[in-house]
C-alpha cells in the first residue's frame, strides 16, 4: 500500500513541473457564461503581456488578471501562476479564439488554434416571476439595467482642502436593478488630476456604505480597491478629478454586454494657505519632532551619529534637511546630513477618519572640533495645521554633549584588539589562505555594483519626473507587467535616486528592481535604433 501511494504522489508530480500551456476553463458555454482562455505556468516564472486585448471574428479576449495557485504535494509546495483572458461574444455562435501570445521568461509562448461554441441563453430560467425575476434575471430582448443605474464615481475623503494638504481618492461603483456586475478601469484612458501631485497606491481595501442615496434615488456601492491615491494639490482653485473611463459587464443571474462609462469626477475646493512666517518651509500636517540614537558623550576628532525624527499625519515631501534648513548658510559646519528614511503607514488617525501617518528620520553625523560640552541651538520646526487652519511651532532641545580630549591612537586600538595579541599570528596565517579568493570575489562584487549603478543612473534619467500612477501608466505603454509597473512606481520616490533606494532594499527586492531595470534599457534601446 505504502508503494502504491508513493507511486501514485510520483505519477502526480509531472503535473506541477509542465511547460506552459493555454487551455479554455470551458469549451461550450451559454450566452452570458464567463469563459477564459488560461494560461498557466510555473509560480516563479516571469511573465510580460504582449497586448492585453485580442480580437479574432465576433469574438474578443481581454486580459482579465493574474492569479497564483500553491498546491502542496508530498510534503513539497507547487506554486502555479494563471494568467487570465475573459472571451466576450456578441451573439451565439461557433467561434475561432483568438491566438495570444504571452512572453514568458523572454520566449513568446502562443495559444495556437482553439474553438469554442456558445449557445442562445435558456430561457426557462427567466420565466420565474416575482422580486427576483424583476431584478436579477432578463430575457434575450432586454439588455440588462438601464445605463442610469451604472455609475462609476471618484470620491475624495475630503471636498475642501488647503494646498499641499494630500488627500486620499478611489473609484466607486454605483449600482441598482442588478447583481453587482464585474468592473475593470481602461487601462488606455488616463485619469486626470489637473494641478494634483498623485500618487497610485495597491493593497489597501477601503469600506464604505452598502447602500447609500444619491441623486434621490437608492443605490448599493462597492469601492475598486485595486487602485487607491494620494493626492496633493499644487495651487488654489476648484477642479474635477478622476475623470477616465471604466469598462462594466453584467455577470451570468443578471448578464449584460461590456459597457464602457465616463466615469462622475470628484469636484473638490482648494483653499491658498495664508501668508507664511520665514521658518516655514512647505510642511502641510499636524507633526511632532524629537531625537533618537542620541549618545552622551564623544571625543575630539571622533564622529557620532543621531537621528532627527518627525512624525505625524500629512505632507513632509518639502523637507531635505529640517535641522540645517533653517539657516541661509550651514549653521554647523561639524553636522553632515548623510540620509532620510521615510516610513508610511496606513491606519486610522482619529475617529472615522483614515490615512497615512509618516515617520521620517533624518540622520546626521557629527565631527566635534573643539573640547567642551557640544550643543546645536533648539530647532523650531514650523508646519501649516489644516485642521486648525493655522501655522504651529514645535520646538526641540538639544542636551549637551561632553567632548572629550582626543584619545590615543594606541589606546583605540587596545580596546579594538584586547588581548588577542598571542593569537595574531594565527590569525595571519589563516587571513592569508582568504586573501586571493576575498580579492577576487571584491573585484566581482565591485563590477556588479558598478554595472547595477550605470543602469540605475540611467533608468533614472529617463524617469525623470514621472512619479506614481504616471510612471507606472509610462512603463506598461512600454509592455511592463502592471505588478512590476507598481513595484517600481512606489520605490521611485522624490527624495532620493534610485541608486539609494537599490541600497535599503533586500536581496530579492534589489534582483527584482535591477531586472525591471535592464529590461526597460533594453526596450528602450530598441526603440531608439528603430
Amino acid at each position: 500500500m505504502k508503494r502504491f501511494l508513493l507511486l501514485l504522489l510520483l505519477g502526480v508530480y509531472p503535473l506541477f513541473a509542465q511547460e506552459p500551456k493555454f487551455y479554455l476553463s470551458q469549451t461550450r458555454a451559454d450566452l452570458g457564461d464567463a469563459v477564459f482562455i488560461i494560461l498557466e505556468t510555473e509560480g516563479g516564472a516571469q511573465v510580460r503581456l504582449i497586448e492585453k486585448e485580442w480580437t479574432g471574428q465576433g469574438i474578443k479576449a481581454v486580459y482579465w488578471g493574474t492569479e497564483e495557485n500553491t498546491t502542496i504535494v508530498n510534503f513539497k509546495v507547487y506554486r502555479k501562476k494563471l494568467i487570465k483572458y475573459r472571451l466576450t461574444v456578441s451573439a451565439p455562435g461557433r467561434f475561432s479564439v483568438p491566438e495570444i501570445e504571452v512572453e514568458v521568461d523572454g520566449q513568446k509562448v502562443g495559444s495556437g488554434m482553439m474553438a469554442l461554441e456558445i449557445s442562445p441563453r435558456s430561457s426557462s430560467a427567466n420565466k420565474s416571476s416575482g422580486f427576483f425575476s424583476n431584478r436579477y434575471f432578463f430575457s434575450e430582448e432586454t439588455e440588462g439595467p438601464e445605463d442610469g443605474d451604472l455609475k462609476v464615481l471618484f470620491r475624495t475623503n475630503k471636498d475642501q482642502v488647503w494646498v499641499g494638504e494630500p488627500i486620499l481618492g478611489f473609484f466607486t461603483l454605483y449600482y441598482r436593478n442588478a447583481i453587482r456586475p464585474y468592473i475593470d478601469r481602461d487601462f488606455s484612458s488616463s485619469i486626470e488630476f489637473p494641478y494634483f501631485r498623485s500618487e497610485a497606491l495597491s493593497g489597501i481595501n477601503l469600506l464604505i456604505p452598502e447602500q447609500v442615496i444619491y441623486e434621490g434615488l437608492e443605490f448599493e456601492t462597492a469601492v475598486y480597491n485595486k487602485e487607491t491615491f494620494i493626492l496633493t494639490p499644487l495651487r488654489k482653485g476648484e477642479y474635477s478629478l478622476g475623470s477616465t473611463v471604466f469598462h462594466l459587464e453584467g455577470r451570468q443571474q443578471s448578464f449584460f454586454h461590456m459597457r464602457s462609462i465616463k466615469t462622475i469626477p470628484s469636484k473638490i475646493f482648494v483653499k491658498d494657505l495664508p501668508p507664511p512666517p520665514t521658518e516655514f518651509k512647505g510642511a502641510v500636517g499636524n507633526f511632532k519632532i524629537g531625537l533618537e540614537e542620541y549618545p552622551k558623550a564623544g571625543f575630539l576628532g571622533e564622529p557620532f551619529q543621531f537621528k532627527l525624527t518627525i512624525s505625524g499625519n500629512g505632507n513632509l515631501s518639502s523637507i531635505k534637511d529640517p535641522l540645517l534648513s533653517v539657516c541661509d548658510t550651514a549653521c554647523y559646519p561639524e553636522i553632515t546630513f548623510l540620509q532620510t528614511r521615510q516610513q508610511r503607514d496606513f491606519r486610522e488617525l482619529g475617529p472615522g477618519e483614515f490615512g497615512f501617518y509618516l515617520n521620517h528620520s533624518y540622520h546626521y553625523s557629527v565631527l566635534p572640533k573643539k573640547e567642551g560640552v557640544w550643543k546645536p541651538e533648539d530647532l523650531k520646526f514650523t508646519f501649516f495645521n489644516p485642521g486648525l487652519g493655522r501655522y504651529e511651532t514645535v520646538s526641540l532641545r538639544f542636551p549637551g554633549i561632553e567632548i572629550g580630549p582626543s584619545r590615543p591612537k594606541q589606546e583605540i586600538a587596545t580596546e579594538d584588539t584586547g588581548n588577542q595579541g598571542g593569537s595574531f599570528l594565527v590569525v595571519s596565517i589563516l587571513l592569508s589562505f582568504v586573501f586571493a579568493g576575498a580579492g577576487a570575489f571584491a573585484v566581482l562584487t565591485l563590477r556588479k555594483k558598478y554595472q547595477a549603478e550605470v543602469i540605475l543612473k540611467r533608468l533614472d534619467l529617463w524617469i525623470g519626473s514621472k512619479r506614481g500612477f504616471v510612471l507606472k501608466h509610462s512603463v506598461m505603454t512600454k509592455g511592463l507587467p502592471e505588478e512590476e509597473a507598481s513595484l517600481l512606481a512606489s520605490w521611485k520616490s522624490d527624495t532620493a535616486p534610485l541608486t539609494e533606494t537599490y541600497r535599503s532594499l533586500g536581496p530579492s527586492s534589489r534582483e527584482t528592481l535591477l531586472r525591471i531595470s535592464r529590461w526597460l534599457s533594453d526596450k528602450l534601446k530598441e526603440e531608439e535604433s528603430e
